[in-house]
């Protein structure tokens, strides 16, 4: 029962959305009508700027990192740690605020990790932005990375719920950009600006 009760209080604090509400308290825009119209840090950054980019994205990571850092620390349970995260990642990507429509989960998920390691999260981290400098593309480092985490899980403690769990978090990242991977087919996915 009280590990329901965090499921769900997860996924309410990780329903905020952090994107729509800098873009309207600060900006007096409402990021959904604009770009992508998706509310996490990418759009944010294309229509706000890179500050409100970022700002989203340490908000959006923090809503995650926070529950799964304080039970981990509280109880050693790194795989309840897991599945908390992983209800915090919902509610960002399904926000009940929003009518259950959200971002694409990649600071969120990133959250999840710099929760259970945070070392492994500054790997993630690393690899996003060199992937990202590499291929110029942000959806293309967002899904490697999030399955290149996981699999460092599943070095460091085995075939482990955590892995798994990670592990079935990056298929659902990478669900959540197919219209990604069709622009990318088709060779119309938007670059990194340089």
């Amino acid at each position: 029962m009280t590990t329901l009760l965090l499921v769900i209080f997860a996924y309410l604090i990780g329903s905020f959305p952090t994107g729509v509400i800098i873009g309207k308290v600060f900006f007096n825009t409402d990021i959904r009508n604009h770009g992508s119209k998706n509310i996490g840090a990418t759009n944010a950054e294309r229509i706000l700027g890179k500050k409100a980019g970022f700002a989203v994205s340490i908000i959006d990571i923090l809503k995650v990192f926070l529950p799964v850092f304080i039970y981990r620390k509280l109880t050693n349970d790194m795989n309840t740690s897991a599945l908390i995260g992983i209800a915090g990642l919902l509610g960002h990507c399904y926000p009940i605020y929003l009518k259950f429509k959200g971002g694409k989960g990649v600071s969120s998920f990133l959250g999840i990790v710099f929760g259970l390691n945070f070392y492994v999260g500054i790997i993630t981290l690393a690899t996003w932005k060199v992937l990202k400098h590499i291929t110029n593309y942000v959806s293309v480092s967002s899904m490697i990375s999030c399955f290149i985490s996981s699999f460092i899980f599943l070095y460091l403690n085995g075939p482990s719920v955590v892995f798994f769990t990670l592990f079935i978090g990056s298929i659902f990242i990478v669900y959540l950009h197919r219209t990604n991977i069709k622009r990318l087919l088709n060779g119309t996915e938007n670059r990194v600006k340089k």
